[in-house]
């Protein structure tokens, strides 16, 4: 009877093991799908900004996006990711925030629709993350306790990075002078 209700234990450990990890997988494909639709709707921002506001105030936007789809392409990890998300996001926040000083932009449906479109995707993208990281956690938190901790490495499931940034390091030819890392200032 004993070894009945180990056995009985032990797969539906495993069945939860597999179900956090497959969970994790789904949240992140949500975090991607938001990050695509959010890539979708940048250009046509940055054209009908930059006809207004003029190109210095839009290129940061232009340029984090490039970042932001290289990260993810080359498969860094996820903070670094999030790290290229987070500037951005920002670079995002200061288009919106002047094209709203602009009476002409606010009335302009090529500036409005992907403006509006980019606000309701950065809200969604929030929440994805915000679902991506509370599954990380307790697939993390499983792991670390009895009988994760067993179980996980047999089942080839291992910890996972939260979508949380992390200052992206630029490479360059002069040390700083305190010593420190050299920084992105964007992220």
């Amino acid at each position: 009877m004993i070894s009945v209700a180990c056995a009985a234990w032990a797969i539906s450990s495993v069945q939860r093991l597999r179900r956090a990890a497959a969970s994790v997988d789904s949240a992140l494909a949500l975090v991607h799908v938001e990050l695509d639709r959010r890539y979708e709707y940048v250009p046509g921002l940055v054209l009908a900004a930059s006809e207004t506001v003029g190109s210095d105030l839009v290129a940061p936007v232009t340029g984090a996006r490039s970042l932001a789809m290289r990260v993810r392409e080359e498969k860094l990890d996820l903070r670094r990711q999030a790290g290229a998300e987070k500037a951005l996001s920002e670079a995002l926040q200061a288009v919106l925030a002047s094209g709203r000083r602009y009476p002409q932009l606010a009335h302009d449906w090529a500036f409005v629709r992907p403006a509006h479109e980019l606000e309701v995707t950065e809200q969604r993208l929030a929440g994805a993350v915000r679902v991506y990281n509370t599954q990380a956690r307790s697939l993390n938190r499983s792991i670390r306790t009895f009988p994760g901790t067993q179980l996980a490495q047999r089942l080839g499931i291992a910890k996972v990075q939260l979508f949380q940034a992390t200052i992206l390091a630029v490479a360059s030819s002069e040390a700083p002078a305190d010593g420190g890392d050299v920084v992105d200032a964007a992220a």
